[in-house]
């Protein structure tokens, strides 16, 4: 064993006792929810339990992309916010650092979406914690992006800091081409998780990435983290007896679904075609996606408030039967995702099963 193996598992064993009973509470079963605790709350809203971090969370949320200049970025996520809140949605992701300025730019000229409605996650573009960019890393550069993200949205603490495992880029089309996270760079973010934690900069800790590798990697060795974050396709299956759902629910861990719709490619149209379209399907996928209990919350791509109303009825109607329509939607659009994903999408053919 290396000095710096016995340091990191010392490091863990310091923390680990800490989390073992959140871990615990996410395996147990439910008891009524209170729902006076819960933000935004909507009695038509589905919500769930967040992992480690002790929070319910709309299993609908909300996504930085999909910001469209009508009237303006700044009035087109003012008006979606706005509407988010009144469906009872409560959880925000922002991945680049012009999502989140845009973000907080539209908290504060909202009248009723401020950052107090929000339990907000968001990453530290541009770093990623990948081995290939592994050498850009410090704990000063990651302790700045995370005050920087407090200056976006204008406030003294967030919620959930996530580095982004990056995955794209030339060549990164199949899992064995994906980057991986060290253990070197996850030793680092967590230290500098811990610092930012007891400083009251953020309380939880998550990543995402396009790796299951790395999933596998951060739910086996480090108990600080409260969730992960990859993508969940509406046709997605669970892998017998080796998944990520069931090894993050075994941990007690947060799982939140991006890219539901293939990047819009399962309505017959291009990624960046959907713009301000609303296809009477896209709930029908919701519902589908969240058949399965152990996702946190799925986040589908957001133009317009009115794609919001749409996504939500997957929530509102989860528990009914399954009708003909609905069948028929689910065929056209699977059709659809074979027949139209683009090359640069290829890599999502290795989430159809976790």
């Amino acid at each position: 064993m290396t000095h710096r193996d016995a340091t990191r598992r010392a490091f863990l064993g310091t923390t680990s006792a800490a989390v073992a009973g959140a871990a615990l509470a996410g395996t147990a079963e439910a008891k009524p929810v209170d729902a006076s605790k819960i933000l935004n709350y909507n009695p038509k809203m589905g919500y769930r339990p967040f992992g480690k971090t002790g929070h319910m969370i709309s299993e609908v949320a909300l996504g930085g992309h999909g910001a469209i200049p009508k009237p303006t970025p700044v009035d087109n996520r003012v008006a979606v916010l706005e509407r988010a809140v009144a469906l009872g949605m409560n959880y925000v992701d922002n991945n680049i650092d012009a999502e989140c300025n845009l973000y907080g730019q539209a908290m504060a000229k909202s009248t009723h979406a401020r950052r107090d409605k929000w339990f907000i996650g968001f990453a530290s573009w541009p770093q990623k914690v990948t081995e290939e960019y592994e050498k850009q890393l410090t704990p000063d550069k990651m302790m700045a992006s995370i005050e920087a993200r407090l200056k976006s949205y204008r406030t003294d603490m967030l919620d959930l800091w996530r580095p982004v495992g990056a995955t794209w880029g030339k060549g990164q089309t199949r899992i064995p081409t994906m980057l991986m996270v060290s253990r070197k760079a996850l030793d680092m973010t967590v230290g500098v998780f811990e610092k930012a934690r007891q400083q009251g900069k953020v309380r939880f800790l998550g990543i995402s990435a396009h790796n299951p590798k790395v999933f596998r990697r951060v739910l086996g060795e480090y108990p600080q983290f409260s969730a992960i974050i990859f993508p969940y396709l509406f046709l997605t299956q669970e892998m017998g007896g080796d998944s990520l759902l069931k090894l993050a629910q075994e941990k007690g861990v947060g799982v939140i679904g991006l890219k539901p719709f293939g990047a819009g490619t399962t309505f017959g149209i291009k990624p960046r075609e959907i713009k301000g379209t609303v296809d009477a399907r896209a709930h029908v996928l919701v519902k589908e996606m969240l058949q399965e209990k152990r996702l946190s919350a799925v986040i589908p791509g957001v133009n317009i408030p009115e794609q919001l109303e749409e996504n939500v009825k997957g929530s509102h109607e989860r528990d009914k039967p399954t009708t003909p329509a609905e069948k028929e939607a689910l065929r056209q659009c699977t059709d659809n995702y074979f027949a139209h994903l683009p090359p640069d999408y290829r890599w999502l053919r290795e989430w159809e099963t976790v």
